[in-house]
This record gives structure tokens, sequence and C-alpha cells, in this order.
């Protein structure tokens, strides 16, 4: 456990105990001991645990108390569980009769409980004063800082040339049109990275000697305090008051051009920087202040509009500054074996320099390939621990700035196997399943206060890779490999990785991550004390029906359970146990029909997620009773029959992704119950629109106006159930009743029988993304192009649809789909073109444009002429049109990926190679027309050396061609190439040999190869 952890949780306990003492449960002095024994123990628990790993006596106390706080969890939990139990109970007459003895024998129970409990923590608060520990508060704990200076050589540094060059750059910039005299430079990164290094090289080269008046080095670390700063600025000669200081510093800087360095910030209060940055602002113009700092948040206060983000050295660089530092006279070893588990050993720095230098100094003193090897088997917590924790020592401050509540994030991420890709979600949801989460307020949503943890994780720079999806959202994330090291090391024995046959698991430990294709140990069954059971390991997945009941009756103290992937055809019957469970994750479970009525006794459960669970069919008809559910995932579950009835009242669902209609089932839930579920957000679809046919009117019932945090909507009619004529003017009543909300990111229409839609959709101006698919009858779109945000357009099987745009004479291009960046065309068998001004007019005279479009996919649309002109398409897929429609999309260089599939009438790419100069992935498939290196001007084969970038080319199905374009050997780019399907290819030339990969298959008429390469057999 980590530094401050039980501090915290002891907090939290006596504040729910203190809250328990006015209820009417008739053991108020057997809690009001209970909570003076855990105050006492409060007081002393800072200094047991960091007094635990030098005393094992300790450690073992600290273990019995941990327990006893385990026990104190579960007991406020019941008493919790059974006040919910009577929420559901008093709904029904019989059953609040069965209630009234039942919670009598309860109160018996909970009373010796409560006693031994009590028993427990006042042997406990006795112990303690064998270790004669002090009282401690968080406020008194100490931060070890660095302190740093302003030299290094140059010859120390290795990798960081293009770093430094691109800094020196910014640094010695005098830009006329900065409107500041004083700009910040902030050089951003976790600990190790060099950024002090790298500082350092900046402020001695002796171009910036040239360029500045002044230089000054400060380190600053925790401290930032504006008169200590100002007073190391000025050099430690002054003790004169505040005002003072600053009209000495003010003088010193006036008018000179200075370069400042201020190292290892990590304030993150603006207030404090701007005080500051008042007395820095006099320098000359073109004045620099480099800071260097672990946080994008301390970067960001500074004003800088683009921090530098330090990554980690490449492979080729990380390589020679462990020759240097390994091998004797710093040069690679002969020996090729022992070069090979040096790269090994490499690859656990991560490309973090100091790292590099702290395993590479100890590999120095090994001789033999066996010390190697030996070496290499260790960890890199091990292996720093042999080094003096020079590594974790640097790296671990960061983790010791952060409050409790995020220390306790972070290290509950280390049952992620490295690289893993987290969902920031899923992540935050097992946060708040877990009790991470706190906020003051009730009424604030847990998961918002989650996300400000993740981000405030993000600055911090224990987060990496971010990935965002169209609206701009963080979607995923990694842990860097040495961030991930370290949470491993502050989670200990709590957070545990099964990734082996025979790994032990600790009966006291709390999380539990286990690979899925290994057996049930024992020892798992063992671990009574475990909070939370993930699964890993997808790919091989072998657990079954026998393993999740063995889980389930063996660990009742379960709060979070993942059984993604699962293979059973049934949840069994005894979920019911798991009564302290808040998160429940059973997707992409392919044999699950039903889920069992006894799941609705979870009466904590949060998160239920059972997207992907394409055979569910129906949920229990009690779903209402989940009165803490907050999160239903039911995404690709389009096989559900109806939504249970009373699923409205559970009035603390935040997350519903699907609702289906249904007029058959006597259980079937009618959309009035979203009427009052106001706090949905993200995602709903809306299955089985048609039974609204016979009355429109209730599609008013969804009160989508109500609904503010929804961003994304799907409507969906069945294919299945064709209106009749009478009929298909019904749609269109019911898509106006649906959307009365302007709120929107994200709208599908599916299955839509209508032939014109409400052109109250343009009032939708937030819209991002915009799907419309199989509306059969469709005749005319919207004006879609007056959405001014709109990013997607996804159109698919609109067969009655001839054009995108009816009327757009009066729109001028900067209006015209103004932040359009990806189309997506499928099977609009009838669409001539985009907008009708193309019909008699050229489309390169067509007055509209796509000017940021980058992504354009068209299938099975042959009858389509015409295009909008564009500059910017960086990737083309084309499949089923017409040459003309190739030569419109691919009329630049800036297109870097092309796919061609059967496109109707292509002869000849001579027209087309020109304009690919940039691009880097070609595919062309079964273009039976085309001939690649000849057409009717003759022979183009050297034109293809005009794809100066190519990285890739797939040839299959072109049935002309008889021998690879001779142009290609001129591309020294080109590293695949593939060819398939080419019945009449006669000849191989031998350069295809050079190239890092190529394969040949279906080529039935070559007659010779070269030397080495073989023809693929299917």
């Amino acid at each position: 456990m980590a530094e401050g952890f039980l501090f915290n949780i002891i907090g939290k306990l006596i504040g729910k105990l203190v809250s328990m003492v006015g209820e009417n449960w008739r053991m108020k002095d057997d809690l009001e001991r209970l909570i003076e024994n855990m105050t006492d123990i409060k007081a002393v628990v800072l200094d047991a645990e960091e007094q635990e790993s030098t005393n094992h006596q300790l450690q073992v106390w600290l273990d019995r108390l941990k327990d006893a706080l385990d026990d104190v969890d579960n007991l406020l939990d019941d008493f919790s569980t059974e006040n919910k139990k009577r929420q559901v109970m008093t709904n029904d007459c019989i059953k609040e009769v069965c209630y009234y003895f039942s919670s009598l024998f309860f109160s018996f129970k909970m009373t010796k409980r409560v006693k031994d409990i009590g028993k427990r923590l006042e042997a406990l608060n006795v112990d303690r004063g064998i270790f004669r520990l002090t009282n401690r508060n968080l406020e008194e704990r100490v931060v070890k800082y660095r302190e740093t200076h302003s030299f290094i050589r140059e010859e120390d540094v290795i990798g960081r040339e293009k770093e430094k060059n691109h800094l020196l750059e910014l640094l010695l910039s005098t830009d006329v049109d900065m409107k500041e005299n004083v700009s910040v430079v902030p050089i951003v990164g976790i600990g190790g990275l060099g950024k002090t290094a790298l500082a350092q090289l900046l402020y001695n080269d002796k171009a910036i000697d040239l360029h500045f008046e002044l230089k000054m080095w400060v380190c600053v670390s925790d401290d930032f305090d504006v008169k200590t700063i100002a007073k190391k600025i000025l050099e430690p000669k002054t003790n004169d008051e505040m005002d003072r200081v600053q009209q000495e510093l003010r003088k010193k800087i006036e008018g000179r051009r200075y370069l400042l360095v201020l190292d290892d910030i990590w304030n993150e209060d603006r207030e404090h920087w701007l005080k500051l940055m008042t007395l820095l602002m006099d320098g000359a113009k073109g004045s620099k202040i480099i800071i260097t700092t672990r946080s994008e948040k301390v970067a960001k206060i500074s004003g800088s509009s683009s921090p530098f983000l330090l990554k980690g050295l490449d492979e080729e660089q990380a390589w020679k500054l462990f020759t240097q530092l390994a091998f004797e006279n710093g040069k690679e070893p002969h020996n090729p074996k022992l070069a090979s588990i040096g790269k090994d050993i490499l690859k656990k720095c991560s490309g973090v320099p100091l790292a590099i230098r702290s395993v590479g100094s100890l590999m120095y003193s090994m001789e033999t390939e066996n010390d190697w090897l030996n070496f290499k088997d260790k960890d890199l917590v091990k292996i720093d621990e042999e080094g003096g924790n020079t590594i974790f020592q640097l790296i671990k401050l960061s983790y010791d700035h952060l409050p409790i509540h995020l220390k306790r994030c972070f290290a509950f991420c280390s049952l992620f196997p490295k690289d893993y890709v987290i969902v920031k979600e899923v992540l935050i949801r097992l946060w708040v399943a877990r009790g991470f989460v706190q906020s003051s307020h009730e009424r604030t949503c847990l998961e918002h206060v989650g996300n400000e943890y993740f981000m405030s994780l993000v600055y911090k720079s224990f987060f990496q890779d971010l990935q965002k999806d169209t609206y701009g959202d963080i979607k995923f994330c990694k842990m860097h490999d040495l961030m991930h090291d370290m949470a491993n090391f502050v989670s200990r024995n709590d957070c545990v990785i099964i990734i082996e046959q025979g790994q032990n698991i600790d009966k006291r430990t709390r999380h539990l991550s286990f690979d899925s294709s290994l057996q049930v140990p024992s020892s798992l069954l063992k671990a009574a004390k475990l909070r939370t059971f993930l699964l890993q390991n997808y790919s091989k997945q072998s657990f079954g029906m026998s393993d999740c009941c063995l889980v389930i009756s063996s660990l009742d103290q379960l709060r979070v359970l993942d059984l993604r992937w699962s293979k059973f055809k049934m949840l069994p019957s005894c979920i019911d146990k798991l009564k302290h469970l808040r998160y429940l994750d059973l997707s992409n479970n392919s044999q699950i029909k039903t889920l069992p009525g006894s799941i609705t006794k979870l009466y904590n459960l949060e998160t239920l997620l059972l997207q992907w669970c394409f055979a569910l069919r129906e949920l229990p008809n009690d779903l209402r009773n989940l009165v803490s559910l907050r999160h239903l995932d039911l995404s690709g579950c389009r096989k559900l029959a109806f939504m249970p009835r009373g699923i409205g009242k559970l009035s603390n669902l935040q997350t519903l992704t699907l609702f289906v209609l249904d007029r058959k089932s006597k259980h079937s839930g009618g959309l009035c119950e979203l009427r009052d579920l106001n706090n949905l957000s993200d995602f709903l679809e809306i299955l089985g629109l048609e039974c609204l046919r016979s009355n429109p009117s209730k599609a008013k019932d969804i009160n989508l106006t109500g609904k503010s945090n929804l961003r994304k909507l799907s409507l969906s009619w069945s294919k299945h159930i064709v209106a009749d004529d009478n009929e298909k003017d019904k749609d269109s009543l019911i898509v106006e009743g649906l959307l009365s909300h302007h709120n929107l990111k994200l709208l599908s229409i599916a299955g839509f029988e209508g032939m014109t839609i409400s052109s109250s959709i343009n009032s939708f101006t937030s819209v991002v993304r915009m799907g419309l698919f199989g509306c059969r009858r469709l005749q005319h779109l919207p004006p879609l192009h007056l959405l001014l945000h709109l990013i997607e357009l996804h159109l698919s099987d609109l067969p009655c649809v001839e054009w995108i745009v009816i009327n757009s004479d009066n729109d001028n291009s900067s209006t015209f789909y103004p932040s359009l960046k990806r189309i997506e065309l499928y099977e609009l068998h009838n669409l001539k073109g985009w907008c009708r001004c193309g019909e008699e007019k050229r489309p390169r005279d067509c007055c509209h444009g796509l000017n940021i479009l980058e992504y354009l996919i068209i299938e099975s649309c042959p009858v389509l002429n015409s295009l909008p002109l564009h500059s910017c398409i960086k990737r083309i897929r084309l499949n089923k049109v017409n040459e003309k429609i190739l030569q419109q999309a691919v009329n630049h260089s800036k297109v870097d990926t092309v796919e061609l599939e059967r496109i109707y009438g292509l002869k000849s790419l001579s027209q087309v190679l020109q304009h690919l100069t940039e691009l880097r992935e070609l595919s062309i498939l079964y273009c039976e027309e085309l001939d690649a290196c000849n057409d009717e001007n003759g022979c183009y084969s050297m034109q293809w050396k005009q794809l100066a970038n190519l990285r890739s080319l797939r040839l299959y199905g072109i049935f002309k061609m008889e021998s690879v374009p001779e142009g290609l050997h001129y591309i020294t780019t080109l590293e695949r190439l593939i060819i398939r399907d080419c019945p009449n290819l006669k000849h191989i030339p031998e350069w295809m040999t050079s190239l890092q990969h190529y394969e040949i298959a279906g080529c039935p008429k070559l007659t010779s190869l070269p030397q080495g390469v073989r023809v693929l057999k299917y």
C-alpha cells in the first residue's frame, strides 16, 4: 500500500460511521467506541506507513489493520445495501411485511458484527503502543527535492541534437510580430527524460552566449515563492524586504535581452506564475524563459501556446548511449550474443536516458554472458535497487506530488499490462466502482469528477499516446513503461497481474488482473479480500461457466467483476451473492441469451456492460430493482426483443445505449419510459420506431429537450417491416416528434420510409457526424450543407437519391460544408452528382468546393459523374465507380493513400500518376480493363517513377498486366509489393528481391523467376 492510503481510508470510514450514529440502528455505543479507536489509529498511521519497510512486526500490524478496515467497509456497505433493499421492498405490500421480519434479524446480526470488529480495532489500538509511533498529519510529510545547476559537458548528452536545434531556433528568434518582449519556452516530459540536461545544453551553447546579454539559472522545485525565486536570480546576497528585491530584479533585467532557466517547476497555480512574470517583463525584445516541468498544466499556465514535449530516445540513439556506458571503451562488443542480450535489456529502459545510464553503468562491471542473462531476467525495479534507486527515486517525485486520491487511481492502473490501450471511459468507471472518486456534493456526477482526475494525471505526464475521437474527446491512452513500473512499485501486493500458470496469489491481494487463457489456481479462491477481478488476453479466452461459478462463490467481497469475452451461455444464478458488486462487465459474450433474475438483487450495481452480446434476447423483468444502476451499455445487442417495463424508474441512469420498442410483449416498456431519464448522456439508439406509425404523436414522449447531456442519437426502423402507402408520411411525423433537441453531435437515421426528412434537422447546428442508411423511399436530402460544424457524412443504400444538394445557388463557397473532412457514400445507385450545378457545367466550373476534405470513400455509385472541387484529400477509396470520378478525385499532390477496385472504364493510369507524387500506399484491385504499362498513346511504364514516395503497392486482378511497370524500379522508397491473380503476368524483375516484403500468387504464366523467389500457393 502506498504512503497515505490508510490515513485517507480511515478518515472516510470514520465520516460514514459518524453519520450512522444518528440513524436508528440501536448500536450507538458500539459505533462510538469503534470511531474512537479508529481515530486514535489514524493519528499514527502515517508514521507507521513510513516505517513499515524496515520493521517486519509493523508490517504485520498494518496488514491486520487493512483487514479490519476492509471489514468496516463491508459492514458499512451492508447497512447501505439494507437501505436500498428497503427502498425496493416498500413498493410492494407483501414484500414489505416480509422485509419487516428480515430486518429484525439483520439488526441482530449486525450488532454482533460491530462488536466483533470493535474488539479487533481496540486490540490494534493497544498494540500500536509497542511501536512508539508519533502523531502525524499529511501536511507534515516532507517530499525530498533535488538541486540542479547550469553546467553540463556537451559530449555527455547523446541523441538530443534534433531537439537542441529546434529549441535553439525558438530561443534565437526575434520575431517582430511578438506581442511581448519576454516569451516562455516550456520543456515538458516525465522524470528522467533529460529535460534539465537539454536546458543545460542550450544554456551553455556559444550561440546563446552571443545572443543574450544576460543568462540566469534557477532551480525552483516545489518552492514556488516569488521572493525566493527573485532572490536566486539576483544571487543569494540580499536579505532585503520584497519591495527592495523586486526593484533590484527589475533593474537588473531592464532593457537587456536575457535568458532565464527556471528548472524543475511544479507550481500549477496561475496566480503565482503571473506574480513572478510581472517582475520579468522589462527585459528587451527577444528575451526568453526556459521552464522544465513534468506537467503540461504548468506549461499551459505559463502562457506558452506550444510546449516542447520531450520524448524518449529512439532505438539507435538509446543503443549508442547504452554502448558508451555498458561496454569497455564505449564500443559495441565483438560477441553478437552479448549485444543481443544488451538490446533486450535496453528495452526495459523505454528510451529514458536516466534509466539507460543507470542500467548501462551497472552492466559495465559484468563480464560473462551468464551475468548478462541473469540481469536480463530481472525487472527494472530490482535492477534499480542494485543501482542505489537512482531511477525511481527521481521518477517517484512525480508520484509523491500527487494528492492521495490521485495516488490511488494511479496505483490501480498497474492492473493493466504494459503497452495496454486504456479506454478512458472504462478506467473512470472502474475508479468510481472502487470508491476512489469522491465528491463533497451529492448531486455532482462522479464520472465528471473522475474525468477531472484523469485529466490531472494526463497533465502531469502519467498517461501518454492520447487518442481523440471526431468530437475532440480523449478516448484512449497508454502508460509509459517506466510509469507502469512505478505503478507496480507503489501498489506492491495490492494489485497483481497473473500471466503465468502456477503464479501464486497472496491471500491479501485486493485487485487482480487474470490471463483468461490460464486455469483458475486454488490460491485465487483463497484470496477472500479480493475487490477487483479483471480478465485479460481475450484472444485466448477459455474462462467458462465452471470458472465463473468458482469465482462468484469464493470471492464475495468483489466490487468489480470483469468477464469480457467469456464463453458461458448463462450467468450463474448465484451472482446475487456478490452483494457489494458495483461493476459487472459481460461484454462480447456471443453465447449468452438471457440474464438470471437473481441479478436484480444486486442493489449496489452501478455499471452493467452487455455491449456486443449478439445473442442476448431479453433483460430481466425486475431490472427496475437495480436502484443504483448508472450505466447500462447494450450497444450491438440488436436481438433484444423489448425493454422491460419500469426501466424508466432507474433515475440514476446516465448511460442507456439502446432502447427497443415492441408492441407484442406484455412486459414491454413504451417510449414513455424514457421521459424522465433526463440524466442520460452520450449515446442513445432507438430501435423499432415502426411501432409508432399507428400513433406518431407518442414520439414526443422521449422528451429529448430535457436530456441536455445526450450528444449522439440513432433512430432506426426495422427493414423487415415495410410501410404501406398510408404510413409512409408517418415516419416524417415521428422524426419531427423526436428531434426536439439541438445539442446533438451525432445523428443517424436508418430504415426511414418517408420521401423527405424534415428540414428542422438544419437547426441541429452542433451536429458533427451525420448518417442516413437504408432510407429506401427518400428522394431529397435536407440541406445538410448548412450544418456548419459537420465533419463526417455517411450515406448508404439510398436508391432514390439523385443529388446530395438540391438547391445551393444562394450558398457561397465559404458556407458550403465548411467543416467537412470525411465522406462515405455506399450503394447510391442513382446518385448523379453532388449538386445540380455540376449537371449543366463541368465540375471544375462548380462554384462550390470541399476545402478541407481529407477522406473520401465511394462504393457502388455507378452513375455518379461529378464531385465538388477539393484540394486537401489525403485518403481515397473508390469501388464500382466510373473512371471520371477517379480523375476528379485524384487531381492534386496531397493524396497519401489510394485504393481502387473495379473502376468502370479504367484502361490507363497515365493521366493519374502525375498527381500522386506524395502517395505512400496504392492498391489497385480487379480493374479488368486496366493495362498497367501500355495505353493507346503507347508505353507509360516509366511514368510510375513519378510515385517518388510510394512505400506499399498492391496489384490484384490486373488481367492485362504482362510485366511489372519498369518505373517502379526507380522508386527508392518502395518497401512492399504484392501481386495476386494476374493471369497474364510473365516476368518478375530481379530488383524485386531487394524489397523488404514481396508476395506473388495466382500468376500461372510466370515462366522464370529471380533466384530465391517463389510463387505462393493459395
